[in-house]
């Protein structure tokens, strides 16, 4: 016997059902409150991590313990950095790999390239003229501190846009194989000596950094938002400090502190920062004054790429010589370098602020910042 035909109002419905873009499939919020608060919060890390600018020979021994506690939270930024970048690699929908790389050139690339030239240009003039040295290091990402994590990241936006799409079991695979050869890579530069072209290729060397990005590839596609975190922040904090715990007795007792990032107790720490800080983000969100207590941060984050471009070598450099390194703070090491902190972050928040204001769309597309929030 035939079916009744349908009415057109269920017909209708049907058709509804079967073109509905399912939950799983759905596009991804692009912004997170949580990753917004993160940036901010790293931005402060990278800063503090640059005002020091000596030898840890000439610290005062009673303020090395301090100093090296710094260190190891300045520690997470690059790895907290990475970590976001690739969460929203998952989000971005780019039809093809060509218009991929042209967002990107425009996003980082035009910036990064104008902001390496500035810095050629501030060196050759405090130096005097231009050398072999100087144009070496400006085609090897090395004419001021912060520039190797672009080129890092660049690798990692151009390898990972293949993958993205993976089933995430198979980027789950991916992300255990990215664990063994980073965790493998800081065992062997642990056990060497970081200085010179070895320390510049170390820095630049995607290994020491790929867990990072591919944990936030498969977590993004894993779980799609950060809600998975908070079940692991108490099991995350006990971890990380029984890391430190073993960190401080590496650096007291058990040989010497890592230098840079090139220790396990470091990797580790780093590693498990990238589960907590959002977890204990999100956990702050859910309070009453969450959201009031997080928006300096989220205020920051706004402005954190355009401040990890021009902080160094303008402002920690030519502004803190000139106003803190010869002022009344330089006799105690403590006060000089956080003097060197504070006046470093706030006048190169002060800059990309003033240009954001004033030269909106200059600050959008030389400087990196990213619009506000809708």
């Amino acid at each position: 016997m035939a079916a009744a035909p349908r009415s057109r109002s269920t017909q209708l419905e049907s058709l509804a059902a079967a073109t509905a873009v399912r939950p799983e499939t759905a596009p991804m919020a692009r912004r997170l409150v949580e990753f917004d608060a993160l940036r901010g919060i790293a931005i402060i890390f990278v800063v503090y991590l640059h005002a020091y600018f000596s030898p840890w020979g000439v610290t005062p021994e009673r303020q090395k313990t301090a100093v090296h506690v710094i260190h190891l939270f300045a520690h997470t930024a690059v790895p907290v950095f990475l970590f976001a970048s690739g969460f929203f690699l998952a989000r971005e929908r780019q039809a093809s790999f060509a218009e991929f790389v042209r967002k990107k050139a425009v996003r980082i690339g035009i910036p990064l390239l104008a902001w390496m030239l500035v810095a050629f240009a501030y060196h050759a003039w405090d130096e005097r003229g231009i050398d072999h040295e100087l144009v070496r290091n400006l085609v090897l990402f090395n004419i001021s501190g912060q520039f190797y994590y672009l080129f890092v990241l660049c690798v990692f936006y151009l390898a990972f846009f293949f993958v993205r799409e993976w089933p995430v079991r198979r980027l789950g695979w991916l992300t255990l194989a990215a664990f063994v050869a980073n965790l493998a890579t800081i065992i062997s530069y642990e056990r060497s000596t970081i200085s010179g072209d070895f320390a510049l290729f170390a820095y630049r060397n995607p290994l020491v950094w790929v867990f990072s990005f591919s944990f936030g590839l498969y977590a993004s596609r894993r779980w799609r938002g950060i809600d998975w975190t908070a079940r692991w922040l108490w099991p995350g904090l006990a971890a990380m400090a029984a890391v430190f715990a073993w960190y401080l007795w590496q650096g007291e007792e058990g040989g010497g502190y890592p230098v840079s990032y090139f220790g396990v107790s470091v990797f580790l720490f780093g590693c498990l920062s990238l589960v907590v800080f959002p977890a204990a983000l999100h956990r702050l969100r859910a309070v009453r004054a969450g959201e009031f207590v997080m928006a300096p941060a989220r205020a920051l984050g706004r402005y954190a790429f355009a401040i990890y471009l021009v902080h160094m070598p303008l402002f920690i450099g030519y502004v803190t010589m000139t106003f803190v390194s010869d002022s009344v703070v330089r006799d105690d090491y403590w006060d000089l370098m956080n003097g060197i902190f504070v006046v470093g972050l706030t006048t190169a928040l002060a800059a990309v602020v003033a240009a954001d204001l004033l030269f909106p769309k200059f600050a959008r597309v030389f400087l990196g910042v990213e619009p506000r929030a809708a």
